[in-house]
């Protein structure tokens, strides 16, 4: 007699638990929004834009034909957030009611993306780097901020292949060397232009504060066909 009361107790406990994990169990809504992502100029569609439900984790991305999916979402007023690189972020309410799919689709409008002012320099031949006659480096203000530099002079003993050194205890003035050769053999220029002359390298450095300068372009290696004869060690360009 005890062991079938206590068969029945068991049985109980194990109905009573399997009917609350059944209750606790997130059912499906079936709420569902599908639709597509073009752009609002060209009409194409968007391969792998971003969708996600604003305040929450619930997100998706579109396809390779620019399709998404939703499916089985919560019930109730949510944002959806859409967004992609180089175009502007699109934002819209919607109420999701329950057992409903709804299709949405979306236009973004490109936005130009605001990038740093790229130099290039080159050969005429393709060359390696190992063995190219001359080497640009570019020195940009961050560094002189990382390097608490407050001029030229200190800013470029950060350079590679450059050495700033004092030359006289009693002037206390600075020159740079390129490649070995003293400051005579650097030329400087301001916007490309040589507006110093040659003793530029020797004397003129430490009198250019860092607060003046946005860009410092190093390049070591012989240039004096395009920039000068006192091009031979190098030339510092800066803006």
């Amino acid at each position: 007699m005890k062991k079938t009361i206590m068969l029945l107790a068991l049985c109980v406990t194990v109905a009573n638990h399997l009917l609350y994990a059944d209750e606790s169990r997130p059912k499906d809504t079936d709420t569902n929004i599908f639709g597509h992502v073009l752009d609002a100029q060209t009409k194409e569609h968007l391969p792998y834009v971003t969708l996600q439900l604003k305040g929450t984790t619930i997100g998706t991305t579109t396809d390779a034909s620019g399709h998404y999916l939703f499916k089985n979402l919560p019930v109730g007023k949510f944002t959806i957030v859409v967004q992609y690189v180089g175009y502007q972020t699109v934002e819209k309410e919607l109420f999701l009611a329950k057992e409903t799919t709804t299709e949405l689709d979306f236009e973004l409008k490109p936005m130009p993306i605001s990038l740093d002012e790229v130099v290039v320099s080159a050969n005429r031949n393709e060359t390696s780097r190992k063995l190219a006659p001359s080497l640009v480096s570019i020195l940009d203000m961050r560094t002189f901020e990382a390097t608490n530099s407050s001029d030229l002079s200190q800013g470029l003993k950060f350079q590679p292949g450059l050495r700033v050194e004092n030359n006289c205890q009693n002037c206390g003035f600075s020159q740079v060397r390129i490649n070995g050769l003293e400051g005579p053999y650097s030329q400087i220029l301001i916007d490309s232009r040589p507006v110093i002359g040659a003793l530029g390298g020797v004397y003129v450095l430490e009198q250019i504060p860092a607060n003046m300068i946005e860009r410092v372009e190093v390049m070591r290696g012989g240039g004096s066909a395009l920039f000068g004869s006192s091009a031979i060690g190098g030339v510092i360009n800066f803006a």
